[in-house]
């Protein structure tokens, strides 16, 4: 009798251990997670992007949560109502994708993919990292101003709405009388400033200039986006121009008032000197006549 009792419990009391080291291998192992490896996924401000989670057969998914910081984005869970999504998102079961649109720069981040499988306890556990630009808007060139006695003058390039910061680079080609210079236009001084809402930067360039060696083209680019070429200093050179036209019109109209002044004065007085002349012919005539008169009356 008491060989069987404590074979009883020797039998109960195994039974418990083989249990709890049961229950305690299912706590440790269930359920737990497989990370794999990263991806990378690139988007433009207002475009979209679809995040491919499994690469298995999406039939035999029971969970599938796409998140970023712990934050549920979309997905599905078989057995249970999964939370608020958000609302640009959408959840193809199909193809066990989110998808993606309106895209924000504040959508940039790292997210996770937790897939778990009917025929698997533990959780498959993938990071994809979205990496979200703008391209900036094409420069343009604000008119310049100018100081009449240096001629030295400025103008500004400015680009917007663009991510993440850029800077912007100034070419410029300089025509002198012997050759034409294409070169990195140095005496800039650029300013980014980030709008608060959209995260989105503007970029403005300050170009300073001379034109005392002639007309330049500037241009400017952020990075694949290029401005129209835009002439400065041309008006010096029309200005020169311009100035030596004058210069030779005032010239002629002197030399035509000269001569024709010449010609009146030579009229003037070619006149009075054949009046003269006239004027004595009279007189000698009118002399000889009247002594003519005296002599017949004797």
């Amino acid at each position: 009798m008491m060989a069987s009792t404590w074979s009883r419990y020797h039998f109960l009391t195994q039974r418990f251990s083989l249990d709890l080291l049961l229950s305690l291998v299912l706590t440790l192992t269930w359920p737990f997670t497989v990370t794999g490896g990263a991806a990378i996924l690139k988007g433009e401000v207002g475009g979209n992007v679809t995040f491919h989670c499994s690469g298995k057969s999406v039939k035999n998914i029971d969970l599938l949560y796409l998140q970023r910081d712990n934050v549920f984005v979309n997905g599905y869970y078989e057995s249970k109502k999964v939370p608020a999504t958000w609302n640009n998102t959408k959840f193809d079961r199909n193809t066990s994708s989110v998808f993606m649109d309106n895209l924000k720069v504040s959508h940039s981040g790292e997210y996770k993919c937790h897939i778990r499988y009917k025929d698997e306890q533990h959780i498959n556990e993938d990071s994809i990292t979205l990496s979200v630009t703008a391209k900036y808007s094409r420069p343009l060139f604000s008119p310049p101003v100018c100081s009449e006695e240096t001629q030295n003058c400025q103008t500004t390039c400015t680009s917007n709405n663009g991510y993440p910061e850029s800077s912007m680079i100034v070419q410029a080609i300089v025509t002198s009388t012997n050759e034409t210079i294409r070169q990195i236009w140095q005496h800039v001084k650029s300013v980014s400033s980030p709008n608060p809402s959209t995260f989105l930067y503007n970029i403005t360039t300050a170009v300073s200039y001379n034109c005392s060696n002639g007309e330049i083209k500037f241009s400017c680019s952020v990075g694949d986006v290029t401005s129209d070429e835009f002439s400065v200093c041309a008006h010096q050179d029309q200005r020169s121009s311009d100035i030596v036209i004058m210069t030779a019109i005032c010239i002629l109209v002197v030399v035509v008032v000269m001569i024709a002044g010449v010609l009146c004065w030579r009229r003037r007085t070619g006149g009075s000197m054949r009046l003269e002349r006239v004027n004595t012919n009279e007189a000698v005539e009118i002399s000889l006549c009247e002594k003519n008169g005296e002599k017949e009356a004797a």
